[in-house]
């Protein structure tokens, strides 16, 4: 919003986006508050978007939940709430943004992903799937929409100093959770960088970085590495 963008703001929380809508900046701001777990509302989002603002340019794809434990003993009801949130909503949102810019000529979609999305780490299987999963369609769809000049970014964070490890499902704590990470803030300010700059890939530190090569260049070194220090407790 400082950068003068229109802005929907769409999350489950009303006090949160009523919050977010009263200092909007240099923005004009849309409130609508939603689960965007239910897919049937990804449609009303943006129809109710296009209503306000006449067109969308940029969709972010930013909700998700994050499920801590064994994956071959986490419930599969709560494995299922982490796909739809993470992997189904923002297809849905997604395919229903696709219509409207088209006709408006070419639109920016980004994913908010992880470094374990990339490279997986144990006691959070389902989350780590999820991610991959979006990843993986973002792949295809940037090659489908680039005759229509959709282009598509994606964001990969580290851990987050937000509440996403305290709302995760199951119950299982690793070090993951005990890691401070980086601010909000500064998670925003790359997206910023990436809704300007538009890069196919872009980390927020470079730790972030080193971290997703280490998995893919030594992943036995990963491993033990996981073995030792991501123990549940």
């Amino acid at each position: 919003m400082e950068a003068g963008c229109n802005v929907a703001l769409v999350a489950r929380s009303q006090s949160l986006i009523k919050q977010l809508a009263a200092d909007p900046g240099r923005a004009k701001t849309l409130p609508l508050p939603a689960d965007l777990s239910d897919l049937g509302v990804c449609d009303r989002v943006v129809k109710e978007t296009l209503d306000h603002f006449g067109q969308v340019d940029i969709l972010v794809n930013n909700a998700a939940v994050g499920i801590y434990g064994p994956s071959h003993t986490a419930l599969l009801t709560e494995v299922r709430k982490v796909m739809q949130l993470n992997f189904f909503s923002p297809l849905a949102l997604t395919r229903a943004c696709i219509p409207p810019m088209k006709a408006n000529g070419g639109g920016l979609i980004i994913n908010i992903s992880s470094i374990i999305g990339q490279r997986a780490t144990p006691w959070a299987g389902g989350y780590c799937a999820s991610k991959a999963a979006l990843e993986h369609l973002v792949e295809s769809m940037r090659v489908e929409l680039t005759p229509d000049n959709i282009r598509f970014s994606t964001l990969y964070p580290g851990v987050t100093q937000t509440g996403f490890t305290r709302n995760a499902l199951g119950k299982t704590k690793t070090a993951q959770g005990r890691v401070s990470g980086v601010s909000a803030k500064r998670v925003a300010a790359k997206l910023m960088y990436v809704a300007q700059k538009e890069p196919r890939d872009a980390y927020v530190t470079l730790l972030d970085r080193l971290f997703v090569m280490g998995g893919h260049l030594l992943p036995s070194v990963v491993d033990w590495a996981f073995q030792r220090y991501f123990q549940p407790h």
